[in-house]
């Protein structure tokens, strides 16, 4: 664990905001090469990826913040130091998806080719993101006699909760699969379908690994839900089968409505208005 990675005159470099700066960068490029290669507007996707990267990191916050209250009542500013750890990635999920629908409404885009282009970034800042938690010590795992079982330094959050006990490296986990996920995406994408399988089938198996992974990963009390046949569930698990549901139903919805041919008037209307709302499906 190394959450501060270099001091230089009392300045300090945090893992956990360096990986996820790199995270959001290097995003963002991908995206942008991406959407350039659908023939989207470079300008407005410039704009789309700012909105994004701002409401991902408030929702994310946001999210954490009100499920960890206690941990900031006594100390407000806690809650603008995020170099420190403490985003909930459904949270970020959440607030971006919808601002960055809200925004190609309003400028007559069409959502899911947009969100094609941007689901290999997402998986890829996921990948680096996780790392980021590694280093910081957060998210971290429940304990495992597994040989790469890690034990966290006396310092950590991880080691005030299982102290000399060897834990599964959660972030670990989700970050190889998210890595491997956003191979697999841009191999998907060699062939096409319809607008919006690639966003879709991104968040289907994303909550996929998220469900399994956090079997393997610590969460307090409060995020309990109760368990069955021996397994704890928590709020995200729950959340992760809410995704992958919706996710298959958005896919037999987009999938059927690419199959049926449209009407003259309408594919003469869609060709000529991009602004027209058929074609912000």
């Amino acid at each position: 664990m190394h959450p501060t990675l270099l001091k230089f005159h009392g300045l300090e470099l945090h893992s956990y905001g360096l990986l996820l700066a790199i995270a959001f960068l290097l995003g963002i490029q991908v995206f942008l090469l991406r959407a350039r290669a659908r023939g989207l507007p470079e300008d407005a996707m410039q704009s789309l990826s700012l909105v994004l990267l701002v409401f991902a990191i408030v929702g994310g916050r946001a999210l954490f913040v009100l499920t960890h209250w206690s941990d900031y009542a006594a100390d407000p500013l806690g809650i603008v130091r995020l170099w420190e750890g403490g985003l909930m990635l459904y949270g970020g999920y959440l607030a971006a998806i919808s601002a960055g629908i809200v925004y190609l409404k309003r400028r007559g885009l069409p959502i899911w080719r947009v969100g094609d282009a941007a689901a290999p970034s997402m998986a890829l800042g996921v990948g680096l993101g996780r790392i980021g938690c590694y280093l910081n010590g957060c998210c971290f795992g429940l304990p495992t006699t597994l040989p790469w079982g890690v034990q966290f330094p006396e310092a950590s959050g991880a080691s005030y909760v299982f102290p000399g006990v060897a834990l599964h490296p959660s972030q670990i986990y989700q970050s190889g699969a998210a890595l491997l996920l956003f191979v697999l995406l841009l191999a998907l994408d060699r062939k096409r379908r319809f607008d919006g399988w690639l966003f879709w089938s991104y968040i289907a198996f994303d909550a996929g690994v998220r469900f399994v992974i956090d079997f393997t990963r610590y969460y307090d009390a409060t995020s309990s839900i109760g368990a069955m046949g021996g397994l704890s569930f928590n709020v995200n698990q729950i959340l992760s089968a809410g995704l992958i549901l919706l996710s298959i139903v958005m896919l037999t919805i987009l999938s059927r409505r690419s199959a049926t041919p449209a009407a003259p008037v309408e594919a003469e209307r869609a060709a000529g208005s991009p602004s027209d709302p058929a074609a912000t499906a």
